[in-house]
């Protein structure tokens, strides 16, 4: 009881400075490992959820993502080591590992072009009046910022299919922007940037 009237005064003395010391140390720390840091951290994002197991399903996907995926990673730890990785570390208390794992056992499991329309854009529509030249407009913005833009396309389909030209090119266009539109952005889209090349070319403001 004593304690308690100690802490609850703010700790006076040098017994209830002890005692809140304790206290605070408890009630801040307890129950406080990764996974409710990143729990807390996404609260208002339902989209966003944490891999907490090793036995996921998302896994067979985002694993994929995670081995072409540039950035900072676990040093050491590849596809295959990951999952347990991130399963590990959500029970601990490894502040250090905290920016890795937001990043490595967290997914956001919306659709790419949901996540694009919830970012402002709308897609280019696939049917209904003035499609082939909505496309074909496409292409040509896409024609005319891929040379010196990281965001080309690298299909090997796309590329033979689109010849240069917005005839071709807008409906080779259309054709590999609704092959992703349906993806999970957990998912590894066959190329590097696949999210933000389909922001760039296949949505507009």
């Amino acid at each position: 009881m004593v304690g308690g009237k100690y802490l609850a005064m703010g700790g006076v003395g040098a017994a209830g400075a002890g005692v809140a010391g304790t206290s605070a140390y408890l009630y801040g720390f307890r129950g406080d490992t990764l996974e409710m840091r990143v729990k807390n951290h996404f609260k208002d994002q339902p989209h966003m959820r944490i891999l907490n197991s090793s036995k996921r399903e998302e896994w067979n996907k985002f694993r994929e993502l995670y081995s072409h995926s540039r950035g900072d990673k676990p040093e050491g730890v590849g596809k295959e080591k990951i999952a347990k990785w991130c399963e590990d570390k959500l029970v601990s208390r490894d502040d250090s590992s905290f920016e890795l794992v937001k990043k490595w056992c967290v997914i956001d499991s919306r659709a790419v072009h949901v996540k694009a329309m919830a970012e402002g854009r709308k897609t280019i529509p696939v049917s209904g009046e003035n499609v082939t030249q909505a496309w074909q407009s496409a292409w040509d913005s896409y024609h005319a910022g891929k040379a010196s833009s990281k965001l080309r396309i690298e299909d090997a389909t796309f590329l033979s299919e689109a010849k240069e030209v917005n005839t071709t090119g807008g409906s080779a266009l259309q054709k590999w922007c609704q092959s992703k539109s349906s993806k999970l952005m957990y998912e590894y889209l066959g190329e590097s940037d696949g999210y933000e090349k389909y922001h760039a070319w296949c949505t507009k403001e």
